[in-house]
């Protein structure tokens, strides 16, 4: 036997134990994966500005139900509602003061 033939044995049994055990790996999941986890952090974002903006949202809307018990209509802007109803304005909150609600903004 030549030893063109003996490497050539090598490579194809290296090839062979190389391919099996590169079929026994077992498939990442796909959260496990870099796009996986981009994906759950923007998510993830995305939940906690929802519930954020909800928040802001509640806050408004009873700061300006105060200023409509206490004055009897509802406040001409937001800004009047600061500091004796709550002291800033969070972002992200729109209002309309002809039906005195506020909402988020996106």
């Amino acid at each position: 036997m030549s030893w063109k033939m003996i490497i050539a044995v090598v490579v194809v049994i290296g090839g062979a134990v190389g391919y099996y055990l590169w079929t026994q790996v077992p498939e990442t999941p796909k959260d496990a994966t870099l796009t996986g986890y981009t994906q759950g952090l923007k998510q993830s974002e995305q939940k906690a500005q929802a519930v954020a903006s909800f928040s802001n949202v509640q806050l408004v809307q009873e700061a300006i139900e105060k200023y409509k018990s206490m004055k009897g209509s509802n406040p001409p802007v937001l800004q009047d509602l600061v500091p004796e109803y709550i002291d800033h304005i969070p972002g992200g909150v729109g209002y309309d003061p002809a039906s005195g609600t506020a909402s988020a903004i996106q």
